[in-house]
This record gives C-alpha cells, sequence and structure tokens, in this order.
C-alpha cells in the first residue's frame, strides 16, 4: 500500500471514529432539559455533519485520483 494510500485510509477511520462520537452527542443532546442547550448541541451536531460530509468528499475525490 502506497503511502498517500495509508494516509487516506488513516484519515478516514479517524473521520469514522469523530462521526460516531458526534452521533452520540446529538444522543446526549436528547437528554438535555434546557431546550436552549440542547438546541445549540444539536446545531454543533449539524454542523459537524456538514463537515464530515465535506471531508468525506475530499478523501473519495483523493482515492480516485490516479496515482
Amino acid at each position: 500500500m502506497s503511502s498517500q494510500l495509508s494516509h487516506l485510509v488513516n484519515a478516514s477511520n479517524l473521520l469514522t471514529e469523530i462521526k460516531n462520537l458526534v452521533e452520540v452527542l446529538c444522543m446526549a443532546a436528547s437528554d438535555i432539559n434546557d431546550e436552549r442547550q440542547q438546541c445549540a448541541i444539536q446545531c454543533i451536531c449539524d454542523i459537524a455533519d456538514d463537515r464530515i460530509a465535506t471531508i468525506n468528499a475530499v478523501l473519495d475525490a483523493a482515492r480516485n485520483e490516479p496515482a
């Protein structure tokens, strides 16, 4: 496996971990009784989901580039 491909795999794995953490944070937000705090956490989760999707697209493009 080339070094670049190895870095892409590592980045993809780290991104998956972050995605899982954001998912847990979103689930935890539903247990918060303060509506403002719950809304703020949900907003952060939504932003994180958007960034994750963008980073995934960049990683996919990098994976598909000819070596």
